[in-house]
């Protein structure tokens, strides 16, 4: 694996967590949505405006 691909990976390890604290939902988005510059997409997980 790159220097870059570690960093990208890093990257994604790093907002999973923040995200997972906050009780957020990531999935990683595929190759269609990542060529338009999607990469991730959060979601709260749960029932809202409580």
């Amino acid at each position: 694996m790159d220097s870059n691909t570690q960093k990208e990976e890093f990257s994604y390890a790093y907002i999973y967590a923040v995200a997972a604290t906050a009780g957020y939902a990531i999935q990683r988005a595929n190759t269609p949505l990542d060529q338009i510059g999607i990469d991730l997409t959060i979601a709260a997980v749960g029932q809202q405006g409580l």
